[in-house]
């Protein structure tokens, strides 16, 4: 465990710490296509472990692998040029971490100077990229490199099929370990509208925002109301002056109040040894973790922690919101339901002449203008779509085929998405998701989840590199028991279910694959108790 100190070279020139567009349109884009180029001679290579993500899952395993399991034969493949994920890909004014930094963070590697309690993109991803660095993760990547499939052979290693992106050639990459950590915020859910390819004026998604487009007195049109438009919204107002900007919001959300800046202090007051900032990020953990009960369940501890924070949010939002729009912002269903937002100035900025809140739908996009349900006419010369992401694509991008010829695709479609304890894929030997489905949750940071999830996988991993195990693999019956048990769970959860009152991102056809249904306390016993006898081991 040690620190880390940035040099804040982010914030004199952020561009460094930004994807290029064109090279985030041409894998997470609407026209997205992978180059195949069959003149150039298909390569092989191979190593003990295989990493696939480049985001906060794939350096945790890339640290896990080299340092904790002693081993330096693996690779890294990532389908952008660098490190960092979504804090690489997502550029869009205002980005910034929606929980405090210093838990969303690594647990090994705490930063002593973030600029403010959430810090934006560029300053997350200068201190993904001082940690990779500092860990020397850099030579075993292989960036601009996307795997297409990974399929299991007879002799208990994986092939993956890797196109080299800028040539368009194919790899077959042998390798006896799989971590896959492409997350789940990745192919942005675009915006599905009417009309739309017939619109004169700039459209863009906010997860491939195009900084060449100027705002400056332009009719504005974000679409969404999530976190990226709660962040997005103020900005614009902010730094581009805008003519007008009218948000598009179908629906509605709790909006907490700004995270006190006493915590701040004390966490600059901590930052001065391992220890006092161990406690802090502790500190912040154990109060989150306190939220849990409002999540689950309707026993009087949960409803009177779901009280607390609803009446704290609704108050903060009654105060603040101006009254012409609190119809449209204030939500009628249980706290949770959707992902809480921490407010930075979202609300603050309804109250600028400029801007104008919208709840109909959109009817249809006309060349310069946007036509809603009601028939109102909306001008725009720029739409950018807040719209978030399509999960499904993104556990579904790769093609897995697993011992038998199974197709992982095929039993999820069937099924529902799903990994036992968040890990592991039935007829997948040897292949862990780091990040995988159910391991997000609402009230806890995704680096955490992490982390222990990468506690699990390095507990099967030792064995199987020095050889005590050939292979490790949940048994189906296990499998299937563990998808039953959460989804019964999930029931009981007001993760956009009807006992939670609202449709949300976290659940597609009644089943939820995003969040995990238990506290982030039974996540890392569990991670750290592995049942050993719910595996097929050869």
């Amino acid at each position: 465990m040690s620190l880390v100190t940035l040099e804040k070279r982010s914030h004199v020139d952020p561009e460094p710490y930004r994807i290029k567009l064109e090279d985030a349109d041409r894998v997470l884009g609407p026209n997205a296509s992978i180059p195949r180029n069959t003149s150039i001679p298909v390569k092989h290579s191979s190593s003990n472990v295989t990493i696939v993500g480049a985001g906060f899952g794939g350096i945790g395993s890339a640290m896990l692998i080299k340092e904790e399991l002693k081993e330096n034969d693996f690779v890294l493949f990532e389908k952008h040029d660098n490190f960092g994920g979504t804090w690489y890909a997502n550029t869009y004014p205002g980005c910034a971490s929606d929980i405090p930094a210093l838990w969303y963070s690594f647990s090994k590697e705490m930063n002593t100077n973030w600029s403010r309690i959430q810090p934006p993109q560029y300053e997350m991803e200068e201190y993904i990229l001082k940690v990779v660095e500092k860990h020397d993760l850099r030579r075993y990547a292989k960036f601009q490199h996307a795997v297409n499939e990974v399929r299991y052979n007879e002799d208990g290693t994986w092939t993956l099929e890797v196109t080299d992106l800028k040539t368009g050639g194919i790899i077959l990459h042998t390798t006896k370990i799989v971590y896959l950590c492409g997350g789940g915020l990745v192919h942005p859910n675009q915006l599905k509208a009417k009309g739309l390819e017939n619109f004169k004026g700039e459209y863009m998604h906010s997860a491939l925002y195009d900084h060449s487009v100027s705002l400056k007195g332009k009719n504005v049109v974000i679409v969404g109301n999530g976190c990226s438009a709660n962040q997005l919204v103020p900005a614009v107002l902010d730094r581009f002056d805008p003519k007008s900007v009218v948000q598009i919001s179908r629906s509605k959300q709790y909006i907490m109040p700004p995270i006190t800046k006493i915590l701040y202090y004390f966490y600059r007051i901590c930052s001065v040894t391992t220890f006092t900032l161990l406690l802090c990020r502790w500190l912040v953990v154990i109060i989150a973790e306190a939220r849990f009960p409002l999540f689950k369940g309707n026993s009087l501890i949960s409803r009177i922690v779901r009280k607390f924070n609803a009446v704290l949010c609704l108050r903060y939002m009654r105060r603040n919101c101006p009254k012409k729009f609190q119809d449209k912002v204030i939500p009628e269903f249980k706290v949770g339901c959707k992902r809480l937002i921490f407010d930075y100035s979202y609300l603050k900025s309804l109250h600028d002449p400029r801007i104008d809140l919208r709840s109909e739908n959109i009817d249809h996009v006309k060349e310069r203008s946007i036509v809603l349900t009601d028939g109102s006419e909306i001008p725009a010369d720029v739409i950018i779509a807040c719209t978030g992401y399509d999960l499904t694509k993104s556990f579904s991008a790769l093609n897995v085929v697993g011992r038998n010829k199974t197709t992982v695709l095929d039993f999820w479609t069937k099924q529902g998405v799903s990994a036992y304890e968040t890990i592991l894929v039935r007829d997948c030997p040897n292949m862990f998701f780091i990040g995988g489905p159910n391991s997000a949750t609402g009230h806890s940071s995704v680096v955490m989840a992490i982390e222990n999830g990468l506690t699990f996988a390095r507990k099967i991993s030792k064995h199987i590199l020095d050889g005590r195990y050939k292979s490790v693999v949940v048994k189906t019956k296990k499998y299937n028991e563990w998808f039953e048990r959460i989804q019964k769970e999930h029931k009981k959860s007001v993760f956009g279910t009807p006992f939670g009152g609202c449709q949300s991102w976290y659940t597609l056809n009644n089943v939820n694959f995003t969040t995990y249904p238990y506290s982030q306390l039974t996540y890392w016993w569990n991670m750290n108790h592995p049942r050993w006898q719910d595996f097929e081991i050869e």
